[in-house]
């Protein structure tokens, strides 16, 4: 199999934010009036989409309160960013260069919404590695449904067998597969014993993703 192409989760997976998310969605909560979420109850839903995770927490109703929630929520993200407590992972400044050196289509698909996306992957200037960007607004279902991941290969016109799907959570695996592309854990956060489902590879880092690549 020739590798075209590599979609990207983002939080967890070329960006450690997967924390100051859990920690901007109790603090939104507090601030939006809905008292202390526990920490931990928030961190088991990071990679779904925010509307679900909202409902997931704090229940149904709750979800009709989203919008301004999630003011909230952008605002501490945003304020965690500018003082330095969201870092880009060290390997992917060089993964990125060498898989765009060997002609490899990439992408984004994240449950993040498109104004937090794009100020993370410009403050970390890695925007422009990327031919394709998906955030979670843009389709009908979030992770772990596919919709996400179809909608970035559909745009950057690679066939699911023709493609990696890489993400830090079984919300990413889950949907690789199901459409049939190539499925890689990066196990940022501990151990596998996690995943309710086998990834195709597993890896500690993103620099063992160029030496998959290569090697097919």
């Amino acid at each position: 199999m020739v590798v075209k192409a590599v979609v990207f989760d983002l939080d967890g997976t070329l960006v450690d934010s997967n924390e100051a998310h859990a920690i901007a969605w109790v603090n939104a909560y507090r601030l939006a009036g809905y008292g202390e979420v526990p920490l931990e109850v928030v961190r088991r839903n990071i990679g779904a989409r925010g509307d679900l995770i909202t409902e997931r927490v704090l229940g149904r109703e709750a979800v009709k309160d989203y919008k301004r929630i999630r003011l909230f929520k952008d605002r501490v993200f945003l304020n965690l960013l500018r003082d330095g407590k969201i870092t880009v992972f060290p390997e992917v400044y060089d993964v990125l260069k060498i898989l765009k050196h060997h002609g490899i289509k990439l992408s984004v698909a994240t449950s993040t919404s498109i104004p937090l996306l794009l100020t993370m992957l410009e403050f970390f200037n890695i925007i422009n590695y990327f031919d394709v960007l998906v955030a979670g607004e843009e389709v009908v279902k979030s992770k772990p449904d596919p919709d996400l991941y179809l909608e970035a290969l559909r745009r950057i016109k690679t066939e699911p067998r023709e493609a990696l799907i890489v993400g830090d959570t079984e919300f990413d695996i889950i949907p690789a597969k199901e459409i049939g592309a190539t499925s890689v854990y990066v196990k940022r956060y501990g151990s596998t014993t996690q995943l309710n489902v086998k990834p195709d590879y597993i890896v500690d880092d993103l620099m063992e993703l160029t030496e998959i690549i290569l090697r097919k």
